[in-house]
């Protein structure tokens, strides 16, 4: 789904040759690049869309500060021409036209003020949203104390007219784009078959508004059989990221009862 350099490029970022650890490693990118359109089929709109018609209640989320937040989006997706120049200028109309998720801080308090997410990885944004990032990532152990400060010092000084780019990762039982927590998708356990298991990549771009800071999210889901057979160096990274992850993250992550027949499938392979 997303361009094959991405994928490529950040494999090694993503699972180096060492245990688990939490990074933040950052890589530059051309403004724009990020968010303009990958699929070329108009498949993933067409999903987004879905969701937005379906449950935009789960999708949007906004705040006092939004409507000028929105202008500067607006603004900016127009000086990219990657929007229609006669388009109501409104949260929702971008986020039909724009494949990323899109979740904004506001710069003076760095809470989340609002945006769109239609893919979500299994959180809910309507719950984020009035929060600081410390308390957005207070659920995540170890986040806070070891990278939580790297993170504020790195968006306050985050230079206008840039993009920078981080990965994520996690792992579910099914490649849907969408793992909003009421959809209650299966979970992984000690039943997952090698079909079901799917990597979930999560690509994000930092980008500095004049009201706020664009976190753009992009979701690669990257099915593990595949993944065994097309980059064993990868695979092997992975299974010991799974056998060295703290117990308390691999709760949070929902993969502590996937955990020992996904490493079992992965040194089978």
């Amino acid at each position: 789904m997303f361009r094959s350099w991405c994928y490529r490029a950040t494999m090694d970022d993503l699972f180096a040759d060492s245990d688990f650890a939490w990074s933040i490693r950052m890589r530059r990118e051309e403004p724009g690049a990020f968010f303009a359109r990958q699929d070329a089929t108009g498949s993933l709109l067409s999903r987004r869309n879905h969701w937005l018609d379906e449950t935009p209640e789960r999708c949007l989320s906004t705040s006092p500060v939004m409507d000028a937040i929105t202008e500067d989006l607006w603004d900016l997706a127009l000086s990219w021409n990657q929007v229609e120049k006669n388009g109501e200028r409104t949260l929702e109309n971008l986020s039909r036209q724009w494949e990323a998720d899109l979740i904004l801080l506001d710069t003076e308090t760095f809470r989340v003020a609002g945006g769109c997410v239609c893919f979500p990885s299994s959180w809910n944004l309507q719950e984020a949203t009035g929060k600081t990032l410390s308390e957005v990532h207070a659920v995540v152990p170890g986040l806070s104390d070891e990278l939580g400060p790297k993170i504020e010092r790195f968006l306050r000084k985050l230079p206008p007219g840039q993009t920078f780019l981080r990965e994520n990762w996690g792992m579910t039982r099914s490649g849907h784009l969408n793992y909003h927590p009421a959809l209650e998708r299966a979970r992984l356990d000690e039943s997952v078959t090698l079909s079901e298991a799917f990597l979930r990549i999560e690509h994000q771009a930092f980008l500095r508004l004049p009201t706020a800071v664009l976190l753009g999210v992009r979701i690669e889901p990257v099915s593990l059989a595949n993944l065994i057979v097309r980059h064993p160096e990868t695979a092997a990274r992975l299974r010991r990221q799974l056998e060295t992850m703290p117990d308390e993250v691999a709760h949070y992550k929902s993969l502590e009862a996937g955990i020992p027949k996904i490493t079992e499938l992965l040194r089978e392979a």
